[in-house]
């Protein structure tokens, strides 16, 4: 008896969550032939959350693995790819792997200048794919007085999930890619619009994409390596049986 209601129990689990999949799937927002932005309610513990959205941006790009890990790590040129990004500055230096930062987005009429303050732990799976997750940091009293200048001028963006997931791809004319998947939901916070908001960001992030498109194959990200990061084309071919 007991067997047949964890059963019951454990079916009725994937059922419903199954049932919740469907029922929020991403909405196409732009796409082209190397890149795309799609979005979707937000689910924040388990219920939507009718103020946010979701969104995922995702690229095919040539790049290393490293490169991307080394392009991204560089905060010195984070306002050269992300929009509205004013200053980029790390904080602590946990590992190799992982991090805290800030950055400083500009004031655009009507949006109130806005501050990230993030860690940032990134790893390699087996399929050799990276993931990095990014969460508020959550000791920002330790450090701010001392490592950010005029924090009170900045409203703290609130980050709910923030992911990378970094892919090697052979392309067929390029030789070694990388797809691209980048998922967030983070609250801007302020008395902004909903529409406004979620316009702001759809855009951001799509400008954002395309210029990593743009800057990422270029050859001082590509001769660089990261420790560790193992790359597709290291992985040697074995002919078929």
């Amino acid at each position: 008896m007991k067997i047949f209601t964890l059963l019951t129990t454990f079916l009725l689990f994937i059922s419903l969550s199954f049932a919740h999949a469907t029922e929020n799937p991403w909405k196409l927002w732009k796409k082209n032939s190397s890149q795309s932005v799609s979005s979707r309610p937000a689910i924040i513990d388990g219920n939507i959350d009718k103020n946010l959205i979701e969104i995922k941006a995702t690229a095919i790009v040539r790049s290393s693995l490293s490169g991307f890990l080394v392009f991204l790590k560089d905060v010195d040129n984070t306002q050269n790819w992300l929009i509205n990004a004013r200053e980029s500055k790390v904080i602590k230096q946990y590992s190799a792997q992982q991090n805290s930062f800030y950055i400083k987005l500009t004031k655009i009429w009507p949006l109130q200048p806005r501050i990230l303050i993030l860690n940032s732990l990134f790893w390699q799976n087996d399929d050799l794919s990276l993931e990095i997750k990014l969460t508020d940091e959550a000791n920002v009293e330790d450090y701010l007085l001392s490592s950010v200048n005029n924090f009170d001028d900045y409203l703290q963006v609130k980050t709910h999930s923030a992911h990378w997931k970094i892919i090697p791809k052979q392309l067929e004319d390029e030789g070694s890619g990388i797809v691209i998947e980048y998922t967030f939901i983070a609250d801007g916070r302020g008395d902004t619009p909903k529409w406004l908001a979620d316009h702001f960001a759809l855009k951001s992030i799509w400008k954002s994409i395309r210029n990593i498109r743009r800057q990422l194959p270029q050859e001082k990200w590509q001769q660089q390596t990261v420790k560790g990061i193992t790359e597709l084309s290291t992985i040697p071919l074995t002919d078929k049986p």
